[in-house]
């Protein structure tokens, strides 16, 4: 045995003898007791302390990037959440740290997951590599590609939602992407306890990388925060465990305190600044591309790219005004709003403000608070309509006692895994939508669907068309070309007698509005594949089997059936 191993299983027997202690150094590691049964790990010692030292003259003379692990031990089973950096400093780290898990795990089957997949989460990964008794629990995001690193016999893979029932203790997994694509956090189940690694940062910021993390994390946050919400975390008592504990050292907070929920609604507030680009900036001076600038809002700090940031922003000419967790509003002008979800392709909600009441354009895939998004917008009493019927348009109705629909889609909402069960009314071709000065015409312009509609403010010379011509991608799945055209004709009509410029679309992100050109320019392309000019491709995407693209715009649609 080396002789530097000895501290380290003193004061394991130590431990066995007395019960638990806050701050016992093993080896490399010192591990303090959170509640009983729950450890945090962290490796530093009194030899290489975390953190940071700066002489008199503010000189950096010490950094030690010390990373978390923390330690679950229920009746039945242990889980050990990170494996923190890969000790090179110290010659006992493997052994130390697989002898002071084994002695609190005691002889329970263990479990090894991580939050993300960062060197300095997964470092140790060689101290249990080889051990045939430890099982490797994977969220998918992050480790798909590196699944031949874990011995197939010990490994699986998981995804949000996934709960480790240890015995006693319940903890479930909950996707925040943004510093990674998979980041997971780990909620104690009735503890009010969560475990973050670097998915919310740990004092220092959160570090996103490019445009598509911050993309994904300011979506993420707010579904954090529901989520909590959701499972009854009390806001008071909640208490955040990140991956790197020693960087409390840059917050105001009273010793003893834990980041809670404070914190995570900061970081919500922030991210809604930096999309405004009213955000308080400072350099970062860290020297690494694409992370020179600190974002900051209270505690919460994200660490990203001015340039980044400010391109992001430019992205929509709209104004941002509202985010939760399903949905994104911003400001087409003082009393109409585009709404953007995630989870097809931005689909779109458009809220139309009059007078007397407002009306709702569709409803996204699965927006279970949208009356109360629009009820941050107007207080005006809601119609909710609908451009057509498919799953990534009606997800939100369920939030309204009724709904507006042609009744050729009627079918599409009251079949189903989850029926509407509000009251239907039928949207009819010609009919005008009376706000309160403001009227709304409903055009029918089957194509998508057969029973797709578009809705047409002629005062403000615009339109909301759904999916009827695409957002650049039309799906040709209610109508023949012959349809479309006819489809096409009216609408392009319609638009040049009441000077409409634009259409929103229903997958509306920010460069792609519809417009007559684009209508013309369908109806060219329908002509042309019926005269046998044009010829299509074959296609397999969305269960058609043809395509033609030109002037921007893919048109697919099945063979021979589209050409009768």
């Amino acid at each position: 045995m080396n002789a530097q191993t000895l501290p380290g299983l003193l004061a394991l027997a130590l431990l066995a003898a007395c019960g638990p202690a806050k701050d016992v150094e093993v080896g490399p590691y010192t591990v303090s007791v959170i509640e009983k049964n729950v450890y945090h790990i962290q490796d530093y010692n009194s030899a290489n302390p975390a953190g940071e030292t700066f002489d008199a003259d503010g000189q950096l003379t010490h950094f030690n990037n010390c990373s978390d692990m923390y330690l679950l031990v229920g009746t039945e089973k242990a889980l050990l959440l990170d494996l923190s950096n890969a000790i090179n400093w110290a010659d006992n780290a493997a052994e130390s740290l697989r002898a002071l898990v084994a002695e609190r795990a005691a002889g329970k089957p263990l479990t090894i997951t991580f939050t993300h997949n960062h060197g300095d989460h997964t470092g140790m990964l060689p101290a249990w590599i080889d051990d045939p008794e430890v099982h490797f629990a994977l969220p998918q995001t992050d480790f798909a590609r590196m699944a031949e690193r874990f011995p197939e016999a010990q490994r699986s893979f998981y995804t949000e939602g996934e709960v480790f029932d240890l015995g006693g203790l319940k903890l479930e997994a909950i996707e925040v992407p943004g510093h990674t694509a998979g980041s997971m956090v780990f909620l104690l189940e009735g503890h009010d306890l969560l475990f973050t690694g670097d998915a919310v940062g740990s004092g220092h910021g959160v570090w996103l990388f490019n445009a598509s993390a911050f993309q994904q994390y300011v979506t993420a946050v707010p579904y954090l925060i529901q989520a909590l919400e959701e499972r009854g975390v009390n806001e008071k008592n909640l208490k955040i465990y990140g991956g790197h504990y020693w960087q409390k050292d840059w917050l105001n907070l009273p010793k003893g305190t834990e980041l809670g929920m404070k914190y995570l609604r900061e970081m919500k507030a922030l991210c809604d600044e930096i999309e405004a680009g009213t955000a308080a900036t400072e350099p970062s001076n860290l020297g690494r591309p694409g992370l020179d600038t600190y974002f900051r809002h209270g505690d919460a700090i994200i660490t990203w790219s001015a340039e980044q940031a400010e391109q992001y922003r430019n992205q929509y000419p709209e104004k941002f005004v509202y985010r939760d967790a399903d949905i994104v509003f911003r400001q087409i002008d003082e009393h109409t709003w585009e709404g953007n979800g995630y989870q097809v392709y931005n689909e779109s909600v458009y809220v139309v403000e009059g007078n007397d009441k407002a009306l709702v354009i569709d409803a996204g895939t699965s927006m279970p608070n949208l009356d109360k998004a629009v009820a941050t917008l107007t207080d005006k009493p809601v119609m909710m309509a609908l451009t057509h019927g498919h799953g990534d348009h009606v997800g939100g109705i369920v939030c309204f006692p009724e709904v507006w629909i042609h009744p050729a889609d009627e079918p599409m909402i009251t079949r189903g895994r989850q029926p509407y069960e509000g009251e239907i009314h039928h949207l009819e071709d010609g009919q005008t939508i009376d706000l309160g000065g403001r009227q709304i015409d409903v055009l029918y312009t089957p194509g998508h669907t057969s029973g797709s509609v578009t809705f047409f403010d002629k005062e403000h010379h615009y339109g909301f068309s759904g999916d009827a011509f695409g957002s650049t991608n039309l799906l040709l799945f209610g109508a023949t070309f012959k349809g479309l055209i006819e489809t096409c004709t009216r609408t392009a009509d319609y638009m040049q007698k009441n000077g409409i410029t634009i259409l929103y679309p229903g997958h509306y992100h920010g460069d792609n509005p519809e417009t007559l050109q684009r209508v013309l320019d369908e109806k060219k392309m329908s002509q042309e594949v019926l005269s046998g000019k044009r010829k299509g491709t074959p296609d397999s995407a969305n269960g058609l089997n043809r395509s033609i693209t030109d002037y921007g715009v893919t048109i697919r649609y099945n063979d021979p059936d589209a050409l009768k």
